[in-house]
């Protein structure tokens, strides 16, 4: 891991090159030569497929003798299967953490690095592959120099890019706003019966179209720790029975239920009354919510624990087990088992959550007990449970 505070700033550096190539991997993959770092190109088996000229002088191999071979020549022999492993999860999941690894020069000489990998999306010219940059932990002030320079410019282009997609948002916000203004008129008018479904309908994928646009910002900033909870009270116990409800028309016939428990006892009518950012609890219990159904078999039960004593908890269980392949990254971007049109995003942006109102979020899972995932949220967001 990144510890000093040199390499601590090294290491941002490459995070904003990846950040850039992969937003515009089109304007990146053309200058690759002009950036003063190495930089490998590998696809989806690990064949390195592209180099600039700094790797090559950097373990002072030439293009012919890297280009159609695995990555794993610069790699010790004894690391070989695990970094194998970690390019193969990478392709997959899109994911990898960035840290200091030990390679090898040509001539053999052990050189220490710090680096990090951009997934970058197939085109007509090159399938999906993976683009690392790399810098030595004692690089020389001209080079670092040289990449700082290269990094401020792309991190303008970022922002620049930013400020665009705030801009299109902006401009999409308005104009769903307008739809949904001219709905309600539309409502006022004394509808057919036919016509008010398809009034409230459009009601309705309206509003959530504004509220993916307003997430797609927010979560961004979760990730940069720049949000802040928009607090205010709410029933827990109502908002977790109405998102299962909603959920569960989607699986009527998986014949499901769910229980809830308060301190272990079942909740029928009693409030938890709780101040949090509704908005986002809500989309938090929909994906772990969803995630329970769809690893439950018919006529299983699925319940939620709440529980207080030095911290707030949270339990969701159900009768599945999450897949051991995913286990160790569950609340990493990109990690889904068996589900088609999974995006592998659910338990992640739980974790944002989570971890924005300052709570953590655990699983345990096995093939006897089933699965909990666990949130802890400080007692001071609970209000009282009234009965």
């Amino acid at each position: 891991m990144i510890t000093n505070n040199v390499d601590a700033k090294n290491g941002r550096q490459l995070e904003i090159l990846r950040q850039f190539a992969e937003a515009k991997p089109s304007e990146l993959i053309p200058i690759l030569e002009l950036i003063p770092i190495p930089i490998c190109v590998t696809d989806s088996a690990g064949t390195v497929v592209r180099v600039n000229q700094s790797y090559c002088d950097f373990y002072g191999y030439t293009r012919e003798e890297l280009i159609g071979n695995s990555f794993l020549v610069v790699v010790p022999e004894d690391f070989h299967a695990q970094m194998q492993q970690l390019h193969d999860e990478f392709m997959s999941n899109h994911y990898e953490m960035q840290g200091k690894w030990e390679v090898l020069d040509k001539e053999g000489k052990t050189r220490k690095i710090i680096s990090t990998a951009a997934y970058i999306p197939a085109n007509d010219s090159l399938g999906a592959c993976k683009m690392t940059f790399l810098v030595e932990t004692n690089e020389d002030k001209h080079t670092l120099n040289e990449l700082q320079k290269m990094v401020s410019h792309l991190n303008h282009k970022l922002s620049a890019l930013e400020v665009a997609q705030q801009l299109t948002n902006h401009d999409m916000r308005n104009n769903l706003a307008s739809i949904l203004q001219m709905v309600e008129v539309l409502l006022d008018k004394q509808p057919s019966d036919s016509q008010k479904i398809w009034l409230e309908h459009l009601r309705t994928r309206s509003s959530q179209t504004l509220n993916m646009i307003k997430s797609s910002l927010d979560y961004a900033q979760m990730e940069q720790g720049d949000y802040l909870p928009n607090t205010e009270e709410f029933d827990l116990a109502q908002l977790i029975k109405t998102e299962f409800a909603e959920l569960q028309k989607n699986f009527r016939s998986k014949s499901l239920n769910i229980t809830l428990f308060y301190q272990n006892h079942p909740l029928s009518e009693e409030k938890v009354m709780m101040k949090a950012d509704k908005f986002y609890m809500q989309r938090m219990l929909h994906n772990l919510l969803l995630n329970a159904l769809e690893a439950s078999e018919t006529n299983q039960e699925i319940s939620v624990t709440l529980d207080h004593n030095g911290f707030f908890k949270i339990t969701v269980h159900n009768q599945g087990t999450i897949p051991a392949e995913v286990r160790e990254h569950f609340f990493e971007k990109f990690v889904t088992s068996g589900k088609a049109k999974g995006t592998g995003l659910g338990t992640y942006l739980a974790k944002l959550v989570v971890e924005m109102h300052e709570g953590t979020i655990a699983y345990r899972s096995s093939e006897e007990h089933g699965t909990d995932i666990i949130i802890l949220l400080p007692r001071k967001i609970l209000l009282n449970k009234s009965f």
